[in-house]
């Protein structure tokens, strides 16, 4: 099962300067490994001959029904061996062998793309990894970039605040006085325009850190809904084998290493 664990990201201002942070908890790939897929078997096939002993205890022309080249159980196994498989029961035997393998084959064929489709979102989720990481700096980066410039305007501003407060309450006069004043003012028309300015850059950083955000968001989103698509597929595709897989074991139940007759598997292959 494939795994998300996105939360959108988002940008908020903290304090007077900017301080854009990414709210997104790292993604994650945990792929469970899908339930081993069953190994399909071969078509039945006659065991090898039986020894002397062993064929003094069965009928003459009688074979062995085997599960992938299993041998059928010698003299002398302490499991009672089970009757002689009717014709009926021998046909019944070839005909579910016969679908369980095509069931295999099916399962394994739908397999192949899904597997494809887990390793091509494995690698998306690698790729938004990075690019978050890569907005984490840009961030970084431009938060302490804003957060210089406003700091240093700051510094200017409580300084001429200071040269403010201080001539006023010298209570001068005089024409230092007033050209300082006027030097105080100029000063103050400065500095709104640099304050201008900056705001106008913070705006900026902004609204280029959401548009990338948002441009993640939607990447992540997208893909999050390929994962969601992809575990509902794979889960059908899991049921589907975990049946294949109880028809498998019910036919080695019924059907393995049972004995039958030589002419009964003739007569079936002739359509009797």
């Amino acid at each position: 099962m494939l795994m998300s664990a996105h939360r959108p990201l988002a940008t908020t201002l903290l304090s007077l300067v900017l301080a854009l942070c990414f709210h997104a908890a790292a993604q994650s790939q945990t792929p469970q490994t899908p339930p081993a897929k069953p190994a399909a078997k071969p078509a039945a096939k006659p065991a090898a001959k039986p020894a002397a002993a062993a064929t003094a205890a069965a009928a003459p022309g009688d074979k062995t029904l085997g599960s992938g080249g299993a041998a059928a159980p010698a003299d002398g196994d302490s499991a009672p061996r089970k009757p002689i498989l009717t014709r009926e029961e021998l046909r019944a035997c070839f005909a579910d062998e016969a679908a369980i393998r095509d069931r295999l084959a099916k399962v394994e064929t739908e397999r192949v793309p899904l597997d494809a489709e887990k390793q091509a979102i494995a690698a998306d989720q690698a790729k938004l990894r990075e690019e978050r990481s890569g907005l984490d700096k840009r961030q970084r980066e431009a938060t302490d970039a804003l957060n210089t410039k406003f700091k240093a305007f700051s510094a200017k501003v409580e300084a001429s605040n200071a040269r403010v407060l201080a001539l006023n309450e010298s209570k001068r006069a005089g024409s230092a006085a007033e050209r300082e004043r006027a030097e105080l003012t100029a000063e103050r028309v400065t500095m709104e325009k640099e304050r201008e300015s900056l705001e106008a850059e913070k705006t900026r950083v902004i609204a280029e850190l959401q548009a990338a955000v948002d441009a993640f968001n939607g990447s992540a989103g997208g893909l999050d809904k390929r994962i969601v698509d992809w575990n509902q597929r794979n889960a059908k595709a899991n049921e589907l084998t975990g049946a294949v897989e109880a028809e498998r074991k019910d036919w080695l139940t019924n059907c393995s290493n049972r004995r039958y007759r030589e002419d009964d598997e003739i007569a079936i292959k002739a359509g009797k």
